[in-house]
């Protein structure tokens, strides 16, 4: 039942870069050949979307443009054969070493900073318009061959990464500069804003701001892996991370849980996994186990959120929960498939030192269903709603 996630370590790692230096054709042939060799062996099925022959003839074309390319083009390359593979766990993360102090969200009206450093804070809540002298879809364009395709939640959450990566932008002449992001934004009160933003060590840690606003949702006011409270006769379970915290296991937590439904008896339960991006399926199961044999397992009494950041074992959570009970899937289409390969393991190039993630198991977790997990009812994320401190998902389920 354990199937441990990799992806939200990859998409802020992939907030940082590398040391732009020229190699020698050997090193990365040699890296290549050892990737060609390794991956198929260790993956459970290498070949399941991208078959032998296509995946030979990507690496063939990458070996022969391996005289005199830079560090950061065979980065970038590698990545695509890795993303043309298909599998959401087995990804490529390059020996970074600075960032940007920045962070994106895409919203169905935009892509916006959601998070920078202090001296950056009148950027917040803004819509990007360029990124270097580039429209953001010619950027999306740049960017679309190292994200796997064919899942648009997935794109939005790696495009909203890997755009404020130095090393990644330097490579896809997104940015003439490796150190150096110039964008042009459009402020909340219409405001056209052009700012300069400088990388810094991956190594130096520095305080990220939020907007105000983000603080008013509830979802936002803890930040444990698993907490409730009972508000508008609901009880609200935000379940953040599949992990046993070990100053409140799991199992003990979830007693207390449920003999609060006995005082309270509370018109409906909503549990929010709209942020959970997995680690171990089964710490959810005693939560599962009692409410599927509870009196609120009825139509209209439990509600699921979920949303692009669900992803790996909190899907796994989810689809159990809306097969064993009478559970209302509430929000956005997920970024992580139903079905999906998982149980992640890792080795690096010996050159370069590229660690290359693969999947050792498959999890079939709804038979005769593909793709990723799409809601009963779908409410995106606006940036309109935000900025009144809306949670409109959250709100939907507060009124039924």
């Amino acid at each position: 039942m354990k199937n441990i996630s990799c992806f939200l370590f990859i998409i802020f790692s992939l907030c940082d870069t590398y040391t732009s230096a020229q190699t020698s054709k050997n090193i990365f042939s040699d890296d290549l050949k050892f990737y060609k060799d390794s991956l198929p062996v260790k993956h459970k099925n290498l070949f399941a979307k991208l078959s032998k022959p296509e995946f030979n003839a990507m690496i063939t074309h990458l070996e022969a443009q391996t005289a005199g390319i830079s560090a950061e083009k065979f980065y970038v390359e590698i990545m695509k054969i890795q993303a043309a593979i298909g599998d959401e766990h087995s990804t490529i993360i390059p020996p970074y070493t600075t960032k940007y102090p920045v962070k994106f969200e895409r919203f169905d009206d935009g892509l916006v900073v959601t998070s920078t450093d202090e001296a950056n804070k009148q950027l917040l809540l803004s819509k990007v318009i360029r990124i270097g002298d580039k429209t953001l879809s010619e950027a999306e364009k740049a960017v679309s061959p190292v994200i796997i395709s064919g899942n648009i939640p997935y794109f939005n959450v790696a495009e909203a990464s890997y755009l404020a990566s130095p090393g990644l932008l330097y490579a896809l002449n997104l940015s003439p500069n490796p150190n150096e992001l110039k964008l042009e934004l459009l402020s909340p009160t219409g405001e056209t804003l052009k700012v300069k933003l400088d990388a810094i060590p991956k190594t130096k840690q520095i305080d990220m701001v939020y907007a105000p606003v983000y603080g008013s949702l509830l979802a936002n006011t803890h930040k444990e892996n698993y907490w409730y409270l009972i508000e508008k006769g609901s009880l609200y379970f935000n379940y953040n991370k599949c992990e046993d915290d070990p100053k409140k296991p799991f199992e003990a937590f979830n007693d207390n849980l449920f003999k609060e439904i006995e005082k309270q008896k509370p018109n409906r339960i909503i549990i929010d996994l709209r942020m959970n991006g997995g680690g171990n399926s089964a710490v959810l199961e005693p939560f599962i186990e009692k409410i599927k044999n509870h009196a609120l397992n009825k139509k209209g009494k439990i509600f699921i959120l979920i949303g692009r950041a669900t992803f790996s074992s909190a899907i796994m959570n989810a689809i159990k929960l809306k097969k064993e009970t009478k559970a209302i899937l509430v929000g956005e289409t997920t970024a992580g498939t139903i079905n999906h390969y998982g149980e992640v393991r890792a080795f690096n190039l010996p050159n370069t030192k590229l660690q290359v993630n693969y999947s050792t198991q498959y999890w079939e977790n709804w038979k005769g269903h593909d793709g990723p997990l799409v809601p009963d009812v779908k409410i995106e994320k606006n940036l309109s709603d935000l900025l009144k401190g809306n949670d409109k998902t959250l709100n939907y389920v507060m009124g039924n």
